[in-house]
């Protein structure tokens, strides 16, 4: 008997890893968990909210829960093949509408001579096959099966639409889930065939390379933006430039540096060099606003909060204005001597601690 699935290692999936679809992998619904990871926790995050109260019947499936085996059976004695929800249906459409774009933009233009002419009849052979792939992936989820050919024969029905517009996935998208539902669905009446878990890992990699091959060939070939000056640049000579710029050529400065200082100083040192950067008791700013150094002894900073406060006293002042704006910069001046006077007497208590105490 295989191991049980449990709800709440489900329900941690789906929290951490939601997005990715890993919660449905773990419950061994390999087909749903490639969907939700290609449409962005499925379609930009509404599969994975979704899925915070299907979770306990996916369990229940997997799991062969005998209440949920019970439904199932008097469910598919009352209907002959399971019904096209709506969720279902606009899933199919979505997925699907997603391949056929994108298929159409993986076509690499430049190498095609004639494209223009060329180009109406690769879309018109292609664009189904992948819309009907997307339409069966979505239809042979969970206890819902059905045969390819449906897909295919509602999408290359509107094959012809190509050669007026390639802006015709919608109307092959739709056309092609209508047909499958109607005559190609039907119930899945035993569970999918147990396979090993790098069997399931291999055919799930090898389609997202082929997926992210097809954005690849997209972001190479046809992606292009525009430039302050409207000038078309391609996608790949901009990546190109911004490798080079001067913000990535610092940036990649400043991250060996980094890698140098943990590699001499440890993980502990760069913490303690955040933590100073960040100035959590405000001695920088407070010597910033006295305009001192570091290295500023005590009898400096209290000659130069003198001098400031009698500069900045309201006193001077007669113009309400600036008298107002004198007070808010003694206020200033006040609290920065302060700070840094509490933390160098700090300071001092400690060292004389340690030279009386030493290790």
């Amino acid at each position: 008997m295989s191991e049980k699935k449990s709800l709440f290692i489900t329900y941690l999936l789906w929290l951490f890893l939601g997005f990715f679809g890993v919660h449905h992998f773990y419950l061994r619904r390999d087909r749903h968990a490639f969907l939700m990871w290609m449409s962005c926790g499925g379609y930009f995050g509404c599969g994975w909210i979704r899925d915070l109260w299907r979770i306990p019947e996916y369990v229940r499936e997997c799991n062969e829960d005998k209440d949920y085996i019970k439904q199932l059976t008097a469910q598919m004695r009352r209907q002959a093949k399971p019904s096209s929800g709506i969720v279902r249906f606009c899933a199919a459409i979505i997925i699907s509408h997603i391949f056929g774009y994108l298929v159409i933009g993986a076509i690499p233009e430049e190498l095609i001579p004639r494209i223009d002419f060329f180009k109406a009849y690769i879309c018109s052979m292609s664009v189904p096959l992948a819309v009907a792939i997307g339409v069966h992936t979505v239809g042979n989820v969970g206890r819902h099966k059905g045969s390819i050919t449906y897909a295919l024969l509602g999408a290359y029905l509107t094959a012809p639409l190509y050669f007026f517009s390639t802006n015709s996935v919608f109307w092959t998208s739709l056309l092609s889930t209508i047909i499958f539902n109607k005559y190609g669905k039907q119930w899945r009446r035993t569970p999918h065939p147990k396979s090993s878990l790098f069997k399931r890992s291999t055919i799930l990699c090898f389609c997202a390379i082929l997926y992210l091959s097809l954005w690849c060939s997209w972001f190479y070939f046809n992606c292009s933006l525009e430039d302050k000056n409207e000038q078309t640049i391609k996608c790949r000579d901009a990546a190109k430039n911004f490798l080079k710029s001067p913000a990535v050529q610092e940036f990649r400065q400043v991250f060996e540096e980094l890698r140098q200082y943990v590699a001499i100083h440890g993980w502990g040192g760069l913490w303690k060099e955040i933590v100073e950067a960040f100035d959590p008791q405000g001695e920088a700013n407070a010597l910033k606003v006295l305009g001192l150094q570091a290295s500023a002894t005590q009898e400096q900073i209290t000659a130069r909060y003198r001098n400031l406060s009698r500069e900045w006293h309201p006193d001077k002042h007669k113009d309400p204005l600036k008298k107002e704006e004198a007070q808010e910069k003694f206020m200033e001046i006040q609290q920065a001597y302060d700070v840094i006077s509490k933390i160098r007497n700090q300071r001092l208590r400690n060292n004389k601690r340690e030279r009386n105490n030493p290790i």
